[in-house]
């Protein structure tokens, strides 16, 4: 399952190799960081820690325009343990949260017709959705990109491609914590 998403969003799932300053190989993987720090190297930044995660399910909304990509990591997470809907049309994507009530919302950021920023700034906006994570998920990685993501309201940014296990490592902390907002 994992290798088809990654064949699909092009990721790698081996760990990288990184080199030690002895010269000696370490098989090491970056840890999802907590603050405001940006490195372009990192493929995931949490801004904020999250606290509004709804525990009482672990529902996941997946927004993609590329169809394959939005089904592949719907069945990556279903194998995870999350109940999981994919959509390639941004436009469906603030009624169907407003009716489902995810507890995150993975958003990609270049989308025909609506883009994942206009997006995350209506899931802000609306009350029923004000809670739920947000996640982009995108090729758009650059530190002004993350600042904009960061800027209308997005929890964490992944970078494409997608390390699986990273994606999934936000989503799993964020579903261990108490439920807050709407249940």
């Amino acid at each position: 399952m994992r290798d088809a998403y990654c064949r699909i969003a092009g990721a790698n799932l081996a760990r990288t190799p990184r080199v030690a300053p002895t010269g000696r190989r370490k098989n090491k993987e970056k840890r999802v960081r907590l603050d405001d720090r940006m490195d372009d190297n990192d493929d995931v930044v949490v801004w904020r820690p999250i606290q509004y995660a709804m525990a009482s399910h672990r529902r996941v909304l997946v927004v993609d325009d590329y169809r394959e990509a939005a089904e592949a990591l719907q069945m990556l997470l279903n194998a995870d343990g999350f109940e999981c809907r994919a959509l390639e049309d941004p436009l469906a994507v603030c009624d169907l949260a407003c009716e489902w009530q995810p507890f995150a919302v993975v958003l990609d950021i270049r989308m025909p017709g609506l883009d994942g920023l206009e997006l995350a700034r209506r899931l802000r906006a609306h009350p029923d959705t004000s809670h739920m994570l947000l996640v982009a998920c995108t090729a758009s990685a650059s530190r002004d990109d993350r600042a904009r993501a960061k800027a209308v309201g997005f929890d964490a940014h992944c970078a494409k491609p997608l390390t699986p296990e990273r994606l999934l490592r936000v989503l799993e902390s964020a579903a261990a914590l108490p439920a807050v907002g709407p249940s």
